[in-house]
């Protein structure tokens, strides 16, 4: 197909398109590499029983399944996204009792509240308030359970548009629907900032 001006329109739709996917591919290579490197096998339900044994799974889906249950009530709604991966507005949500050490700590506990970590916080600002999963590697590299340093590669790597300027941190909830509370408070603050990809990395 030709426009106007007697050049070729096809070919750039498809060179488009093919910068796209490898957009895509390059950033779900570099999540499924950064899912490859966490150390599962070593959580820990409460820091007492290991969920990597059948006791502990067991025990992990006796206390979730009930709550879960409760809140998959018709159909889950899918939101497809509707612009290029690299015109995304990125955000990070993390349940691994990430917070900014000036922060106040999560209550291990017990804490359905979240903490606000801004898009330039680096690996020595942050902690970790959990005691439902083994932290030595996530200390080590907060990455693992708190990714943004990958993520600010992914921008300059133009892979994304740009990383949001919140990002956010949950602890342990007490239960599920006094989560569901606040996680919609975050989904509002998400909305407001116009972020158009929210990645949900858990402990």
């Amino acid at each position: 197909m030709r426009n106007n001006n007697g050049t070729s329109t096809s070919g750039n739709s498809e060179s488009t398109e093919t910068a796209e996917h490898q957009r895509v591919g390059k950033f779900r290579a570099r999540m499924e590499g950064f899912f490859a490197k966490r150390n599962l096998n070593g959580a820990l339900f409460f820091g007492l029983i290991p969920l990597s044994t059948e006791f502990g799974q067991r025990v992990g889906k006796l206390i979730s399944l009930p709550q879960l249950k409760k809140l998959a009530v018709g159909r889950i709604p899918w939101t497809p996204l509707k612009k290029p991966l690299a015109d995304c507005k990125v955000a990070l949500i993390s349940t691994s009792g990430v917070h900014l050490r000036s922060d106040r700590p999560f209550n291990v506990n017990g804490d359905p509240s979240f903490r606000v970590i801004p898009k330039n916080a680096q690996a020595g600002d942050i902690a970790i308030s959990h005691l439902a999963y083994n932290k030595t590697d996530a200390l080590r590299d907060i990455n693992l359970v708190f990714p943004i340093e990958r993520l600010r590669e992914l921008a300059a790597e133009r892979v994304i548009g740009r990383v949001a300027e919140e990002h956010y941190g949950f602890g342990l909830a007490p239960n599920a629907e006094e989560l569901v509370v606040t996680a919609k408070e975050v989904a509002r603050r998400l909305h407001e900032s116009r972020v158009d990809l929210a990645l949900l990395v858990p402990a």
